[in-house]
Parts: structure tokens; C-alpha cells; sequence
């Protein structure tokens, strides 16, 4: 499944096919490695999130409730998110629910993968979606993953960027 990436300046990429087992191995052996070094790209998510067993999901639960940075938190939410499953789905949808500082960061994650527009103004737009530079264009993409069935963290945030986005489109702007 081929996802645009986040525009963000310390996105982490897979380097390839070995890259790809080393991120596996440190997971299932409890060690954050990449999702703890900075955000990671849409292609690491779909791709580390089907080849996981048992051990690494329990890690990555227990990383997006209380890994020791955001960035962690965060990564380990779109990880869950595309993990089938209601405990995960449960997961995404609380610590989007209470974590703000994660909510943000995935916000600005969804915002930017879809418009592709600089990190500074994904940010902005998480903790404002009335300021998006084309509210309309956003919303028609938000719509989309809105009921993808594959990703839990997306559709909760499209809901909510959708709900506050609103006001905006109700004005014919």
C-alpha cells in the first residue's frame, strides 16, 4: 500500500530489506530503535506493522501509553493503528483521546501526509484546523480516511480535524 509521507525534516525512512529485519528483531526484543529516534514514514508503519508478532504488539502498546517521549508515543500509535484488532483500536483511540501532545503530533502527521505542506503549518493546522490553507481541499482528503478500514489513527483524526473543520466549510470558504 503506497501512503505519501509526513513532511517533516527528521522523518526516518527503511534503508531496505535488512534495515527493515533489524527494526523487527529490536522491537521484539523491547528496544524502541527507530520509532524512538524521530517520527517515521508512512512506508515503515505498513511495513513493520504486518511482519510484528506477539511480543513487539504488546511493546507497542505499552510504548503508546507510556513510551518515554511523544515521539515514541506517537510512532507507536501508527503503528496500532494499522494493526487489526479492537484491543489496538482501543489503544489509538485512547491515548488520542488523552494524550494531547501525541494528538497533535498525529494530527500534524495526517495534515501534513495529505497536503504535503511544511511541518510549521501542519502543526498549526492541528491546533487550529480553521487556519488550513485549503480547507476544502483538506476536508474532500480527510473524507477518504475517514472510513479507511485499514487505519485506525487515521480515521480517528480525520473525524476530528473534519469536526472542527466545520465552521470553515459551512461559510463557503
Amino acid at each position: 500500500m503506497y501512503r505519501p509521507d509526513i513532511n517533516h525534516p527528521r522523518l526516518k525512512k527503511i534503508e531496505g530489506p535488512e534495515h527493515l529485519r533489524h527494526i523487527r528483531a529490536a522491537v521484539e526484543a523491547g528496544d524502541p530503535d527507530i520509532f524512538a529516534q524521530g517520527p517515521t514514514s508512512s512506508s515503515i508503519d505498513a511495513a513493520v506493522a504486518p511482519v510484528v508478532g506477539s511480543k513487539a504488539v504488546e511493546n507497542f502498546r505499552r510504548w503508546a501509553v507510556s513510551g518515554e517521549t511523544s515521539t515514541l508515543r506517537a510512532n507507536a500509535v501508527s503503528i496500532l493503528g494499522f494493526l487489526p484488532g479492537r484491543e489496538n483500536a482501543d489503544v489509538v483511540v485512547r491515548v488520542l483521546d488523552t494524550d494531547a501532545v501525541v494528538r497533535r503530533l498525529c494530527l500534524a502527521s495526517e495534515v501534513s501526509r495529505l497536503t504535503r505542506c511544511a511541518w510549521d503549518v501542519a502543526l498549526a493546522v492541528a491546533d487550529d484546523p480553521t487556519t488550513a490553507p485549503e480547507p476544502r481541499r483538506l476536508a474532500a482528503k480527510l473524507a477518504k480516511e475517514a472510513v479507511d478500514p485499514k487505519d485506525t489513527e487515521s480515521r480517528w483524526c480525520a473525524g476530528y480535524l473534519l469536526q472542527r473543520l466545520a465552521p470553515v466549510l459551512g461559510s463557503g470558504s
